[in-house]
């Protein structure tokens, strides 16, 4: 009769024992448990991967403490690891509860930054994204390993006022993303009582003392716009690209499309041909700024600018840069040689603005003017009740564009 082999699972940890320990059989996790530090506790695996740990109950459920693996943990140091979590334990909270607290105690802007964005992937446009992760490495990377908790109220006012000297726009903006940081964290990081790591956000108090912003009323007024049709009419061919439509070419139909529908430059630049509708002349956009579709009808003259681009296209995009499956990037360079020929100060928003302004003047009703501008209507009796179709929208697009065309033609 084989004699039965007994593994003695209570004793003193030291070297020696634990290198003979043997692997646990396959499938299989042994334990072992140390006289000297009762709690502390040894797993060893089938593959030989030893692990001190501390198991209690806590509220009823079997909580484990995994402190670290042998060798690269000592013996002394896993019994004085096991004492703190038994310390932890006895007061009713887990370890593992603790540390936790202690790790989002010391959490980095960056790291608070990177769960907030992934926290709103699906809430922001990429874009937007883009845009937040501009400003931060520009203007708060330095802070970037900063704990969040060591981030104070002083350093916040330093900031903005550095920041400030070169760009008041930017300095606002770096501050609205860093308060949204803190906003964040105060909602999302709690410790094991529920109560808020975060207790006070540094930049809501200083919000009063930011820069004031001035609102942009730039337009291409009327007695001005006969130059700068022409100016965008005249940009140069461009070499570089002359095995299809060349790139000032598609900036030209860009520049005049935002002109003549009033859509916002990144609804342009990210125009495709499924977009357009030639047959009942309509443009459909989705996943607008205000994330409501919009759907905008078409004139005659846009209607023909896009059925030639049509003819020469390569690609998805209406408006391709030099790689026709891409879309044109802003088209800053141009913009400038417009603006040098014309005399014409303009950004790209500011098309926008004048197709609005003209809507305007030429006595439209303002509801009607929102709805081409798919703006947000707050009114509750001109959300719920006046329900404009497509087509009443297209006599005063007809309007606006017969008053542009009659201005550049005379």
């Amino acid at each position: 009769m084989r004699p039965m082999i007994i593994i003695m699972k209570y004793f003193n940890f030291s070297v020696k024992e634990l290198n003979k320990t043997p692997s646990a059989k396959k499938g299989a996790r042994d334990t072992y448990h140390d006289t000297t530090v009762k709690g502390l506790t040894l797993r060893v695996t089938a593959t030989g991967v030893m692990t001190f740990l501390v198991r209690k109950r806590v509220d009823g459920k079997l909580v484990t403490d995994s402190l670290g693996r042998y060798p690269a943990m000592s013996i002394n140091q896993a019994r004085v690891a096991a004492r703190n979590s038994l310390n932890i334990f006895s007061s009713g909270i887990s370890p593992n509860d603790k540390k936790i607290e202690q790790r989002i105690k010391s959490i980095t802007l960056q790291e608070v930054m990177d769960d907030y964005i992934a926290s709103r992937k699906h809430a922001l446009k990429d874009k937007t994204i883009r845009d937040y992760q501009i400003i931060f490495n520009s203007y708060l990377s330095e802070w970037s390993n900063k704990e969040l908790v060591n981030i104070t109220r002083s350093m916040v006012v330093k900031k903005h006022t550095k920041i400030g000297e070169k760009s008041i726009y930017r300095a606002n903006a770096s501050m609205r993303l860093l308060r949204a940081i803190f906003n964040f964290a105060i909602s999302e990081y709690e410790d094991s009582n529920d109560t808020p790591i975060i207790m006070h956000n540094p930049v809501q108090k200083i919000k009063r003392n930011w820069f004031k912003e001035s609102v942009r009323t730039n337009i291409i007024e009327p007695n001005d716009l006969k130059d700068w049709f022409t100016a965008v009419n005249n940009l140069p061919k461009d070499r570089a690209n002359m095995t299809h439509k060349n790139t000032s070419d598609t900036v030209k139909d860009y520049l005049v499309l935002l002109l003549f529908t009033g859509l916002r430059p990144s609804e342009g630049l990210n125009l495709i041909w499924d977009n357009i509708d030639f047959k009942n002349r309509l443009l459909h956009i989705k996943d607008t700024k205000n994330r409501e579709d919009h759907t905008l009808p078409l004139t005659e003259y846009i209607v023909n600018l896009l059925k030639t681009r049509k003819d020469d296209s390569l690609g998805d995009y209406v408006f391709p840069g030099y790689n026709p499956c891409k879309a044109l990037v802003s088209p800053n360079r141009q913009v400038k040689k417009v603006i040098k020929d014309s005399g014409v100060q303009f950004l790209l928003h500011d098309l926008r603005r004048t197709f609005a302004t003209y809507a305007d003047s030429l006595e439209i009703q303002h509801n009607t003017i929102k709805r081409l501008m798919n703006h947000k209507n707050n009114d509750v009796t001109s959300t719920h009740y006046i329900h404009q179709s497509i087509e009443t929208l297209r006599r005063p697009m007809d309007k606006v564009t017969n008053y542009m065309l009659n201005i550049i033609n005379t």
